[in-house]
């Protein structure tokens, strides 16, 4: 038995309602009796029925009606499979120990294309114990147990009776221990966890049935959250609840507490201000307000603290405000702050306290390392200092809701949250017809979720880094279906504070949205207001940054004109990356090996280490883990890009990365994994939203030698105080040399205004050197404003030893157009016969050269009907292109499609050339990612190699495979592999082998200058 770290009880003193503005001497409360994370058993009871059970939500549930469900073998059958700390999940534990199977497509929106990953998640009874202690001095009192959080439904045992129940999963949950407790003693306080399954994947959109009720279906991890506490209260009255909400002056806060009455009668209300230490502040305090009815007092203080330090992102200062009522107390912890949303109708900004701000966010759908579902406290932490090491000021909880330790490390480190209860629009009911009504389950899910969006309001509106609330990502509504406007209202009248919007997603595409804000009973909707007020748009980029994404100050992915309306891109699409899973798995082993992702990681760890030995990529990577940073890297340098994008267009208020957080299964574009780790240096997306960034935008980052980089200037200023000094632009050369083009003066600081375009196309000088080029842009003196863009030049001049005949044979006539483009080459239809230096091919047959346009991709699936598999046309090579290569001549395979490769490896596996056993696989989704990753050779010089491919190469991610081959004098120089997957794959590899010289290109095109330099090299590297 553990003893539980406890404090003394206090008996608490008055205080006046009215406080003067001098400090007072404050009595010490008492504070909650910490449950022990450490020493909970775990048991699994695998015979206990439950799939038929009624269950119930917190409104209906009455303790003395339910049914007791002991043990199965009764309470002596409680003996512990493991012993394990808080927070913690059966899969932590036992992932697989029950079985491992596919995933079905209610967990796994991807489970029918994607059988890599398995399910080794419990459904089932599970039980959680230990002995705690309750002290005598709490005898003839009321002592309450709270729970932060539980999956999915908890039963609440102390000494074997039924004290508490709930199916609102990952919510709090009190119980009353008073009539089970045995004071002084040892108490055994046992809880019985049902997880019924769910999703493991990003939606947020189905539902499960369990018995003949339907509701959400939330994570389907079944587990307890750590930081349980008891308190301690009087046994005729305790404050059931107490919070404390913001108003429009950052400096004045309302108080409030619910007191649940067993006399009815009306004792002193009374509060105090403390600073976070409980040190007594200066306040004008007023009691407004006291109600009683039915049991329930309800009380509201008026707070004013003019000498009040207040809370924003930098200056994290955070006060207590001690409620009290008769001899019951609780503290509250707050900030003083404001965060408004302004000009709905006119010029739409949001302010804290007082000055605008831009949200720069991530989506994260809360998932963890280790259980799934909770963060450890180091855990919690770690997330805010990783957003806050990659320059953002936000995270959004997507689709699922915020966890209590983030919320503390978020008022103490200074990020904002906007918050989701997950599966918001289960809240909306169907739309009925004439005379229908709904279905006992449908009203059970509508009710379910109403009360969990109201439970999550409860949960969290005292934190100052809460922002706002969205019912839903990428919700469709019916604006006239009245429970729209039912859950908005319902979480608006809980917290009255923040502003609530029904859609985070595709309003700009039609979606409905509608809205409250802050202390307004005025209900904003898209059918009668401009976008219902708030624009938003998840707009989809790319599996990268392409040129494209930036053409000049009003040609841009994510421009958006227009300010009567706050303007959200919620969901700017990114793109898969790997985890760093070596130090993923250091690090699980290092606490224990208890996680319910390791062995995912484990595989890919070691498949990918045993690819880099046998093809010799170990030059390039010396370890793998470099590998899985050069590859994070690829995404880190495109948000940069992206970053500057959404901050050149000084109309967006909200920009948010998709995503946030990896997992096992599907890897979600997150930037970080899910033990909140980075992928690559954050500082290459940090740099791009540091709050002074000088930028100058190019419209390309590759370039043939000769060319010029054309540029345009900004200054990006979220500050509100006016800068000074000069922008210098410069040129830096590969040899180290630096060349000045230009310079600008600092521009007039403009109120509210955080983006300048100081100068549009202008020139560097000719890029006369192939290799990396540095464009350089800084405020003289001042630290940490330089910006810094990589670009590359390469020479695209052929110096081939001699005119080259190429015979070239079924490749599209956007091909044909590239090669045309190489002097010194004669390049012709290949005939039988016919002497070639060599033979480049694809493997199109006549008629699909012929539909196809120029400049069109080649060898694209047929589209499939809704419902139906893509037609792949397999790429097949004439029989005198094979007898040729046969006789000795040199052949390129241009095979940048799934079809192509697949038809031509396995004719030229036919000739014995090498192995082949299929394609690792294409991109799933769009932003389930994938990679390509070179080494040095002849074939890429002058192309930045030994590194992943990245912005400079741009290749496209939806097209791109890799080969599974093996075989004798091989040289694998490019690899392939995608997210979550176990297998790498050539995607440019040469053989030589009985008289035969043949280089397989699986790569999709690469920017045009690199793409010819490819070209140029493979043909020197074939007729040398």
């Amino acid at each position: 038995m553990t003893d539980l770290n406890r404090r003394n009880f206090f008996t608490l003193s008055a205080a006046g309602a009215a406080i003067a503005s001098q400090a007072i001497a404050a009595s010490p409360q008492a504070d909650p009796l910490n449950v022990p994370d450490e020493g909970w058993n775990l048991w699994i009871d695998e015979q206990a029925p439950w799939k038929d059970d009624v269950i119930h939500l917190p409104s209906q549930v009455d303790l003395k009606t339910l049914p007791v469900n002991a043990p199965t073998g009764g309470w002596g059958a409680l003996k512990p499979d493991v012993t394990v700390t808080l927070p913690a999940t059966v899969e932590q534990y036992f992932w697989g120990r029950f079985g491992l199977r596919p995933y079905t497509g209610d967990e796994y929106r991807y489970a029918e294309d994607d059988d890599v990953p398995q399910n080794g998640a419990y459904r089932g009874v599970s039980w959680w114990w230990r002995s705690i202690d309750i002290p005598a001095s709490a005898k003839g009192k009321r002592v309450l147990l709270h729970i932060r959080g539980a999956r999915l439904r908890a039963e609440v045992f102390l000494n074997e009776q039924l004290v508490g129940y709930s199916i609102m999963s990952e919510l709090p949950l009190d119980c009353d221990l008073t009539r089970a407790m045995k004071p002084g003693q040892a108490n055994r306080l046992a809880i019985r966890i049902t997880n019924p399954g769910g999703r493991y994947d990003w939606r947020d959109s189905t539902t499960m049935m369990w018995g003949k009720l339907k509701f959400f279906a939330s994570h389907g991890f079944g587990g307890l959250d750590r930081g349980m506490s008891l308190s301690v209260h009087p046994l005729d009255h305790h404050i059931r609840d107490a919070w404390v909400l913001n108003t429009p002056d950052a400096k004045v806060v309302t108080g409030h507490m619910e007191v649940a009455l067993s006399n009815g009668k009306k004792s002193p209300a009374k509060a105090v201000l403390l600073d976070d230490q409980g040190r007594p502040q200066a306040a004008d305090i007023v009691l407004e307000n006291v109600n009683i009815s039915d049991g329930l007092a309800t009380v509201r203080f008026r707070v004013s603290a003019p000498a009040a330090k207040l809370w924003n992102l930098e200056s994290r200062n955070l006060y207590r405000l001690r409620l009290s009522w008769g001899k019951d107390t609780k503290e509250v912890r707050f900030g003083f702050r404001w965060f408004g949303v302004e000009g709905i109708g006119t010029n739409a900004l949001l302010r804290l306290n007082g000055k605008r701000i831009k949200l720069y966010s991530a989506i994260s759908w809360g998932y963890w390392g280790y259980n799934g579902m909770w963060p450890t406290p180091d855990l919690a932490r770690r997330e805010v200092d990783a957003a806050k090491a990659l320059g953002l000021n936000t995270l959004h909880a997507h689709r699922n809701v915020g966890k209590h330790d983030v919320f503390t490390a978020q008022d103490e480190l200074g990020l904002l949250r906007v918050m989701e209860p997950g599966g918001g629009r289960h809240a909306i009911a169907k739309d009925l017809k004439p005379g229908e009504t709904l279905s006992e389950a449908d009203i059970f899910s509508r009710a379910f979720m109403v009360e969990k969006c109201v439970a999550m309001a409860k949960a969290f509106r005292s934190h100052p880094s809460l922002a706002h609330y969205t019912l839903q990502n990428e919700i469709g509504a019916n604006l006239a279906n009245p429970d729209v406007q039912a859950v908005l209202k319902a979480i608006h009248d809980t917290d009255p504070s923040r502003t609530v919007i029904l859609n985070d997603g595709f309003v700009a595409r039609g979606a409905a949205q509608a809205m409250y804000l802050p202390y307004s009973d005025h209900y904003y909707r898209s059918d009668v207001e401009e976008w219902g007020g708030w624009w938003v748009n998840h707009q989809g980029a790319g599996d990268q940054w392409y040129d494209k994404f930036y053409q000049g100050k009003d040609s841009y992915i994510h421009y958006q004109p227009g300010k009567p309306f706050i303007v959200e891109f919620g969901e700017m699409q990114g793109c898969a990356v790997a985890d760093n899973h070596v130090k993923m798995v250091a690090d699980i082993l290092s606490r224990g090996g208890k996680s319910y992702d390791l062995e995912d990681h484990k595989v890919i760890v070691a498949n990918t280490s045993e690819y880099l030995d046998k093809w010799n990529f170990r030059k390039a990577f010396p370890t793998t883990e470099s590998l899985f940073l050069s590859v994070g890297r690829k995404a880190y340098d495109a948000w940069q890009h992206y970053c500057e994008n959404i901050r050149i267009g000084d109309t967006v208020d909200i920009a948010a990365i998709s995503g946030w957080e990896t997992t096992a299964i599907e890897n979600h574009s997150g930037i970080v994994d899910n033990l909140r780790y980075f992928k690559a240096n954050p500082d290459l997306i940090k740099s791009s939203l540091m709050p002074v960034r000088p930028v100058a935008k190019t419209r390309k980052l590759a370039f043939a030698a000769g060319e010029v980089a054309e540029l345009d200037i900004w200054l990006l200023n979220d500050t509100d105080r006016q800068l000074t000094g000069t922008l210098k632009l410069s040129l830096v050369t590969p040899d180290g040399k630096s060349v000045e083009i230009a310079s600008y003066p600092v521009p007039q600081h403009v109120p509210d205004q955080f983006s300048y375009l100081l100068a549009e196309k202008v020139m560097t000088p000719a890029l006369t050197q192939s290799g990396l080029h540095k464009i350089v842009l800084e405020i003289v003196g001042m630290w940490g404003a330089t910006f810094t863009r990589e670009i590359w030049v390469t020479d695209i001049k052929p110096l081939f030893k001699k005119a080259l005949r190429i015979g070239v044979s079924g490749v599209a006539k956007s091909f044909r157009a590239q090669l045309a483009q190489i002097d010194g080459v004669a390049f012709e239809d290949f005939k039988a016969g016919v002497k070639y230096d060599a033979i480049i091919a694809s493997g199109l047959k006549a008629e699909e050269i012929e539909r196809r346009q120029i400049a069109e991709q080649t060898g694209l699936e047929a589209q499939p009907k809704k419902g139906e598999k893509p037609v792949i046309v397999p790429g097949e090579l004439p029989a005198d292109v094979l007898k040729a290569i046969q006789s000795g001549t040199p052949f390129l395979a241009m095979v940048p499609e799934d079809g192509l490769a697949d038809g031509v490896a396995k004719q030229l596996a036919g000739l014995q050339l090498f192995s082949y056993a299929g394609q690792v696989g294409n991109l799933r989704a769009p932003w389930m990612g994938n990679w390509n990753y070179l080494r040095a050779h002849a074939l890429f010089d002058g192309i930045p190699a030994d590194q992943a491919t990245s912005v400079l190469h741009q290749i496209p991610g939806e097209p791109s495979n890799g080969l599974l081959i093996s075989g004798d004098n091989i040289e694998v120089i490019a690899a392939y592999s995608r997210d979550h997957d176990r297998h790498n794959g050539a995607a440019t590899f040469t053989v030589e082998k009985a008289g035969m010289r043949v280089i397989v290109h699986r790569l999709p095109d690469m920017v045009a200058p690199l793409q010819k330099r490819y070209l140029i090299n493979a043909l020197n590297w074939l007729t040398r």
